[in-house]
């Protein structure tokens, strides 16, 4: 709705024009009306109008007097002066004015209709120029703020800060730091571009209003969905971690009023904008932290993970372990064993790249085990299994270490279903077997293919296709695997292990052991004190 002013002396003639037209169906309003120009002045410094109608013959001000004040005052007002014939010349040095159009006395209703459907056509084409100029000064602020946070960035102090102002933004020299806000689960949580965008305006807004007290600050959007915050800092020092206040105040309305969480990563402030980039990565690198740490909470740089020690804590036998469970198809003991390495982790807090690396390799146990049995990966985990760029999609440990037990709970309900075979079941019988009699010192081949009523060569065949090592290997892991257990809780003799586990001689059980894992008993259980 355009708010229409009309400007006239006469009660008469401002009665007739806001009769003549039904203003509000054509998409009018008639907000004010004023007897001369000093009034109309008056008027417009309290409510701008869009449009004004305004006689040239007045007392104390007259049209072109007022027409030159609205024009110099408030320009986006449209002036259509209305006049007599005898005072044409008066109209023509008011178009000079710059004022939009004029209409001779007496007119028709349709003439002053057209004149406003000209009017409303011209401001809508203003408007949407308006909106196409501030959107591309957006986007050029976008663009030019994307560019101060990357490596190639080169401009000069003095253009950088040139350049802000030619965007419209008030810049000067002094420390800088920069805060990456990521809204956690983001893609899981709203499949739409639209609704993202929604949540990040939301977010945005509510940022601006968190960060009013900590003065001169620019809010852009980043890389990979986030949202950056450069903010001037206020104590003026280099390498100081600003205040984290708005920060936490952000994290907590966010979540009280929207229902979702976001995590903050804050780098420390650098001298002038060419520190910028340096901020910007300490940031990346708190954020990043939240892999450890959690979300839903600020990171500043610094706040780094505590140290795990001199040496990475993973022994190279623990994916040895992981395998063997998988050929024995034993999920309680897959998972208690997994359960294990995790909670090693989370104890030791271990740096993001160090966890990756362990969990890629837990990874690869898995693929190792389909590759050795002969079963196609894809048949297990479908085509579109990639595994490696998939881990890094996980903004959490916990949920990294959720889907490679579900990897492993995978491929042991899948060995399950492919091993209802003859073959497969005479091998599951062995095995059985083994496990249950593994202490008997003279356990043998022949022993065992008597109990499952098949002839050794056979067993041995068989066992090997269906469970993918041999009969004497399988043994010998299974003594090592229950040796270790046993070990681990300090309170049997190496005599009595030795003698629970199938060995007559612990001298030789010590040399077994040690050719399996690599390391004697006795350097197993001192390395657990």
């Amino acid at each position: 709705m355009q708010k229409v002013m009309i400007v006239d002396d006469e009660v008469i003639f401002r009665d007739y024009l806001k009769s003549v037209l039904d203003w509000e169906t054509l998409g009018f309003s008639i907000s004010m009306e004023a007897r001369n120009g000093i009034e109309a002045l008056e008027l417009v410094e309290a409510e701008r109008p869009d449009i004004a109608l305004i006689d040239i013959t007045m007392p104390f001000m007259d049209g072109l007097e007022l027409s030159e004040k609205l024009k110099e005052l408030y320009p986006e007002v449209s002036i259509v002066l209305i006049t007599g014939h005898n005072e044409f010349d008066y109209a023509r040095k008011a178009l000079k004015l710059g004022v939009e159009d004029y209409i001779l006395k007496p007119f028709s209703k349709d003439e002053l209709l057209l004149t406003l459907v000209k009017l409303r056509q011209q401001y809508q084409k203003a408007q949407e120029e308006k909106l196409t100029l501030r959107e591309n000064t957006e986007l050029m602020k976008e663009s030019f703020l994307g560019q101060l946070i990357s490596r190639e960035y080169a401009l000069t102090e003095e253009e950088t800060i040139r350049r802000l102002q030619q965007l419209g933004i008030q810049a000067e020299t002094g420390c800088y730091v920069i805060a990456c806000v990521e809204i956690d689960h983001m893609d899981r949580k709203w499949g739409k571009a639209s609704d993202r965008l929604l949540m990040k305006y939301a977010v945005t807004n509510v940022l601006n209003e968190a960060m009013e007290e900590s003065g001169n600050h620019l809010i852009f959007n980043g890389p990979e969905g986030r949202i950056i915050c450069l903010v001037r800092h206020q104590g003026g020092h280099n390498d100081e971690i600003p205040s984290l206040e708005g920060y936490k105040k952000l994290c907590f309305l966010i979540k009280k009023y929207l229902k979702f969480t976001i995590t903050v990563g804050v780098g420390r402030s650098k001298e002038g904008f060419k520190g910028v980039y340096a901020s910007y990565g300490e940031a990346l690198e708190a954020l990043q932290n939240k892999f450890v740490l959690g979300h839903d909470r600020v990171i500043a740089y610094g706040e780094q993970l505590p140290s795990s020690g001199n040496q990475p804590f993973y022994p190279t036998e623990a994916n040895e372990e992981l395998l063997v469970l998988l050929r024995l198809n034993s999920w309680e003991q897959l998972e208690r064993k997994l359960d294990d390495v995790f909670q090693t982790i989370r104890e030791r807090r271990l740096s993001i790249d160090y966890i990756y690396v362990i969990c890629m390799g837990l990874v690869s146990v898995n693929l190792s085990y389909f590759e050795e049995s002969g079963h196609p990966i894809a048949d297990c985990f479908g085509e579109q299994f990639y595994p490696y760029n998939e881990i890094r999609k996980f903004e959490s440990a916990e949920q990294t270490f959720e889907w490679i037990k579900e990897l492993f709970h995978k491929a042991v309900v899948y060995n399950s279903k492919h091993r209802n075979t003859r073959s497969s079941k005479i091998a599951k019988a062995a095995k059985e077997y083994i496990e249950q009699n593994y202490a008997d010192p003279g356990l043998q081949l022949e022993q065992i293919a008597q109990h499952v009523f098949i002839n050794p060569s056979y067993l041995r065949a068989v066992f090997k296709k269906e469970i993918g090592i041999t009969v004497s290997d399988h043994l010998t892991q299974y003594r090592m695997q229950q040796a270790k257990e046993l070990l681990a809780r300090n309170t049997v003799r190496l005599t009595d292990i030795a003698e629970k586990v199938g060995y007559n001689d612990p001298g030789y059980f010590s040399k077994s052991f040690k050719k399996f894992y690599g390391y004697s008993p006795s350097e197993y259980e001192k390395s657990r004190q």
